[in-house]
């Protein structure tokens, strides 16, 4: 009878022993996949970024050698330095690189200065805005910002005076400015500063009234022109 010549889909096909469990083996390990990847993704990822960061440069002390970087041991404002260094001859600061120190006249700044200016880097000392092209470090012949907290590092930033010298010391130079003035400004003035200028110039800056805690609107900025200090010449 008709109903008699009907075979399973295995009598007729003999390799079906061997594909299905072969297609239920992809397709476990296809949804396996696709689950395992969406819960395991995230802390992939975390574990990831962990070792990623961990093997990356930490910041570095750029100072810790400065005595024998700066013109064989000239590390003090006034002695003999080159005008001009070789741009390619230092080492350009990454974030969280401390580079120099900071002391204004008649006053009792005297800090380390960071590259970068996270609340980490600005617990730390003072912070070098790095985040526009037309910003930059002492010797680049551009705008250089620098922050500070107004409790700690640039409290006595308020005692600072016309003609007042400011001495950045570098792990490659020492530089002076000149404090030409002082302004009280709103935060997001953006006349404070200027990223287009082409001559070095000096802001620093800090939360104002100078006994604020928590956030202010307002920033004492003290602008001051360059003086001295090797020229960093990107052309050598």
């Amino acid at each position: 009878m008709q109903a008699s010549r009907k075979h399973s889909f295995f009598r007729r096909s003999p390799a079906a022993y061997v594909a299905a469990p072969l297609l239920f083996v992809l397709v476990s390990a296809a949804l396996l996949f696709a689950v395992g990847r969406t819960v395991l993704g995230p802390y992939a990822s975390l574990l990831s970024w962990f070792f990623t960061t961990s093997e990356a440069s930490q910041p570095q002390d750029l100072l810790a050698d400065a005595a024998t970087v700066i013109n064989g041991g000239a590390a003090k404002a006034g002695d003999s330095q080159p005008e001009t260094l070789p741009f390619s001859s230092i080492v350009y600061p990454a974030k969280g690189d401390r580079y120099a120190t900071i002391t204004v006249s008649g006053t009792n700044v005297d800090a380390p200065v960071f590259y970068g200016d996270t609340n980490k880097i600005l617990n730390q000392g003072v912070g070098t805005y790095a985040d526009n092209g037309g910003a930059g470090i002492p010797g680049e012949g551009k705008t250089i910002l620098l922050a500070g907290h107004n409790n700690t590092f640039f409290n006595d930033l308020q005692h600072a005076e016309v003609g007042a010298t400011v001495t950045i010391t570098t792990h490659y130079g020492v530089y002076t400015y000149e404090v030409t003035e002082m302004k009280v400004m709103d935060y997001q003035d953006e006349t404070s500063y200027d990223f287009s200028r082409t001559d070095e110039n000096l802001i620093l800056y800090t939360c104002y009234p100078f006994d604020a805690l928590g956030f202010t609107p307002n920033r004492y900025f003290v602008y001051a022109k360059y003086v001295s200090g090797p020229v960093l010449d990107k052309n050598s």
